[in-house]
């Protein structure tokens, strides 16, 4: 590993290697005046805050990586090590890296650098932190969502509510009306069964509405997909799966067909095939 190419080349020069930013500064801030920003950090685990405190580690500790932005310090990466420094009185600066930002959107930025590049962000974190990096994609899911009424959870257990926002991200980007279609239908089937919104009936409704006819422009396939309801639904994927001993969407979808086809005379087809 080296900077020159075999044949004497500067790798820098010869790739077109960019620099997105500059070199941060360390220093020793107070960690009453770190701040940490709910709009794109993952959610605080008060566990694994209280585990840091009891147990603290400088050398677990390392440097907490912090935005300065309009002269304050908002924290990119370390926020369960400053939480858990807050606690206890024996500490009262933190090691830091400070990179100057001119907004909010930078700050997100470097937060999915930093986490991206170092551990895993789960696919609702990730999303928060695209919505305030001014993402397109993520803002649409972020509006259909809000204006449908869905909660995006990491964790789904009420109705209305969906932890499918890595499954959001994809088909939105693959066709934005046909995404509020599905996810409207989805939404309403599942409010009036009391239950979270799983991906197996995103999913499954998706490819029925791109493969079966006229999909839901199709009256009678959304008629019979609200007659039938989340819950059935949901329980006819689960059951294709354990049949055929695979997932995925086209699964999901057959076994979705499979029950709305149920005792129908004119049945429904998905690419000239019923369930």
């Amino acid at each position: 590993m080296n900077e020159l190419t075999p044949l004497g080349l500067d790798k820098v020069q010869r790739y077109g290697w960019t620099m997105q930013d500059k070199q941060g500064e360390q220093c020793q801030i107070n960690k009453n005046l770190l701040l940490v920003n709910d709009d794109y950090q993952r959610t605080a685990s008060a566990s694994k805050i209280l585990e840091i405190a009891s147990e603290w580690s400088w050398i677990g500790c390392g440097v907490i990586i912090v935005a300065k932005r309009d002269g304050s310090y908002w924290v990119i990466d370390g926020q369960h090590r400053v939480l858990a420094a807050k606690r206890r009185s024996d500490i009262k600066e933190m090691p830091c890296i400070v990179f100057d930002v001119e907004n909010i959107c930078d700050e997100a930025s470097g937060f999915l650098a930093t986490n991206t590049n170092r551990k895993p962000v789960t696919s609702h974190g990730k999303h928060k932190a695209l919505v305030v990096s001014g993402d397109e994609i993520a803002i649409f899911v972020e509006k259909t969502f809000n204006n449908l009424g869905v909660g995006i959870r990491p964790t789904a257990h009420r109705a209305g509510e969906t932890k499918s926002i890595g499954w959001a991200m994809r088909r939105a980007a693959d066709d934005k009306e046909k995404f509020i279609k599905v996810v409207s239908i989805c939404f309403d089937i599942c409010i009036r069964d009391n239950m979270p919104i799983p991906e197996r009936l995103l999913e499954g409704i998706w490819i029925l509405n791109s493969k079966c006819g006229n999909g839901l422009n199709d009256k009678r396939l959304e008629g019979r997909i609200r007659g039938k309801g989340g819950r059935a639904l949901l329980d006819a994927a689960n059951k294709a799966c354990a049949y055929y001993a695979a997932g995925g969407g086209a699964i999901w979808a057959k076994g979705i067909l499979s029950e709305l086809n149920k005792g129908l005379i004119n049945k429904f087809t998905m690419n000239g095939e019923d369930a």
